[in-house]
């Protein structure tokens, strides 16, 4: 009999204190969550302020600033909740919580703790200028000098872009500028500033970044401030990661982008499937996304060969050497070390055809 008492004591111990997540409403379970999950950290008020703070390096995000209202759009938040921030101290959450709590998630840190966009009068209506629209928006990611701030390099993938390393012309024509400022960038922490800045100040900020952090080749002959033609700034926008005049003339000239690999090797796609499977799903994935299962634990994150910017970039030959080398900065290894040339090139078609050479 005292065994029984004991176990119904125990039962009723583990019921008592289980998390009762649908006893209440939503917003009560979601509260409690953060509360139980993320307070440690980013604290109660969402500014960072917590007791474990101080041996965090980088310190939690301040969810209360402006630059957290203006880089942490919903799906990057649900994004870093669930896979977590390499080089910091957040955390995956996939095995924790279920979708729905990590969208609950994000979106009661977005209403509860960030401040709403200032608008178009982020600056102030009157003297509104490139420089303080650059200091507000964009340092924060950018860094001051535009080189890139140092928690962004670790912790954004891709990392932000390094804008003393472009050539304003060759690498990132004006139009292209003002696109991805208004637009934001899919598949980047860039967020588009469309509704918190009108036309005059997003070109004002481009041209202060442009004139203040970019070089210009004595090779460039464009003139930079006329905008290019529609088509070029159509192609632009489609391949926003590739150098313009590269991206034009692969999908202006059908011959240049459909060559083989060689007059001597031409792959088999069938036997570059069996290849593709055993050797490149675990990084690239098998739908070639970049999304295998290793891809979360690699810094940057393996390509992503449906990409427009990869399908701009990549003919059969770039692709063969990729594979072949292998590619600095990048945890893709040469395999010439274990594939012959024909293993590659089986390979290279099979990519080529099911990724990069579809709509």
């Amino acid at each position: 009999m005292a065994y029984f008492k004991s176990l119904t004591l125990i039962m009723v111990i583990m019921l008592a204190t289980r998390p009762s997540w649908s006893a209440d409403s939503d917003d009560d379970n979601t509260t409690r969550l953060y509360a139980e999950t993320c307070s440690v950290c980013h604290g109660e008020k969402g500014d960072g302020n917590s007791h474990a703070s101080a041996g965090l390096k980088p310190p939690p995000k301040d969810f209360t600033t402006h630059e957290a209202k203006q880089m942490l759009t919903r799906e990057y938040m649900i994004q870093i909740i669930r896979d977590g921030k390499p080089g910091t101290a957040m955390m995956s959450f996939a095995s924790q919580l279920t979708e729905k709590q990590i969208s609950s998630l994000a979106d009661f840190i977005s209403t509860r703790f960030m401040r709403d966009t200032p608008g178009k009068s982020i600056v102030g209506q009157s003297g509104s200028t490139g420089k303080s629209i650059y200091a507000l928006t964009c340092s924060v990611c950018h860094g001051e000098d535009g080189s890139g701030a140092v928690w962004g390099k670790s912790s954004l993938n891709p990392p932000p872009v390094n804008f003393r390393l472009q050539d304003r012309i060759r690498d990132l024509p004006r139009a292209r500028m003002i696109h991805s400022v208004t637009n934001g960038r899919p598949g980047t922490a860039m967020t588009a500033f469309k509704t918190q800045l009108d036309n005059e100040e997003i070109a004002s900020v481009v041209d202060y970044i442009r004139s203040a952090f970019m070089i210009e080749s004595d090779a460039a002959t464009t003139d930079v401030s006329q905008p290019p033609a529609a088509s070029t700034v159509g192609m632009a926008v489609l391949h926003d990661s590739m150098k313009e005049s590269d991206t034009l003339q692969k999908k202006t000239d059908t011959t240049l982008f459909d060559q083989p690999i060689s007059a001597e090797l031409n792959g088999n796609a069938v036997n570059g499937e069996i290849y593709y499977m055993q050797n490149c799903t675990a990084c690239h994935g098998s739908d070639g996304k970049g999304n295998g299962p290793r891809a979360y634990f690699i810094y940057p994150r393996p390509r992503n060969f449906q990409h427009p910017a990869s399908k701009a970039r990549f003919n059969r030959p770039e692709l063969f050497s990729a594979i072949k080398k292998g590619v600095i900065g990048r945890e893709m290894p040469a395999w010439e070390k274990v594939m012959s040339d024909q293993q590659i090139a089986d390979i290279t078609e099979y990519v080529f055809q099911t990724f990069i050479n579809q709509p």
